[in-house]
């Protein structure tokens, strides 16, 4: 079996803390694994050609950002899943520090263009594993022959005529031609995956992190250096 590892660099800058944990990943004995560095495209055109290259010459692939930080047996816990699509449990690296898992709530229409509605999700507290519509790619494996159920681009980002507001960013249009494929997102909560901000964004973290933020922001909470 080969997998291929797609590592977007989410910055104009490694990370070095996503460098220092890749000596720490554990890798299946029955693996054949190549990875692959996209920089100095869009999303999207690095989504396509990392994707492409999966489509024939892979069984699967997963993405990653370097601005995340991975435990030291994710891929053997990712690999582990016989699912079509499986992601990890990841919440956004900003404000409002959400669960990155969504559910589809109908569609839009923009101006012409037909984008789907789509909210985020808590995860379940009685089940390790559980579906969802929509994610991004930061955590997230395919099985590449679901590709044969649906058509290229696999990504896109959908703007407005002029070009100029963007609708839907590029992953989301990926998972929204799975949603319409009837393919779910299967969620391992198991597997967590941190956000490198100016701190540490994760499941752990989340609620204390929006809780901080609301206060500053209501006018009733300061930053330690006594600044709003």
């Amino acid at each position: 079996m080969k997998l291929l590892i797609a590592i977007s660099v989410s910055r104009e800058w490694n990370e070095a803390e996503f460098l220092m944990q890749m000596g720490s990943w554990t890798l299946p004995m029955d693996w054949q694994v190549k990875i692959g560095w996209f920089r100095q495209f869009t999303a999207a055109e690095r989504h396509n050609v990392s994707i492409n290259e999966a489509k024939y010459n892979y069984d699967r692939i997963i993405w990653m950002d370097t601005d995340q930080i991975y435990p030291p047996e994710y891929l053997e816990m990712m690999l582990a899943h016989n699912e079509p699509v499986v992601t990890a449990l990841n919440v956004s690296r900003y404000h409002p520090f959400e669960f990155t898992i969504y559910n589809v709530d109908g569609t839009d229409t923009k101006n012409g263009v037909v984008v789907p509605v789509f909210k985020s999700v808590q995860p379940p507290h009685d089940k390790k594993v559980f579906t969802c519509d929509m994610t991004g790619t930061g955590s997230l494996m395919i099985d590449t022959k679901i590709l044969n159920d649906i058509q290229p681009p696999y990504f896109k980002d959908l703007y407005d005529a002029e070009g100029c507001v963007r609708y839907l960013c590029d992953d989301f249009y990926f998972c929204w031609k799975l949603y319409k494929a009837g393919i779910k997102v299967t969620v391992d909560q198991s597997i967590i995956v941190k956000h490198l901000a100016k701190v540490l964004v994760s499941p752990y973290n989340a609620h204390e992190l929006r809780t901080a933020w609301e206060k500053v922001n209501s006018g009733y909470g300061y930053w330690k250096d006594g600044k709003k």
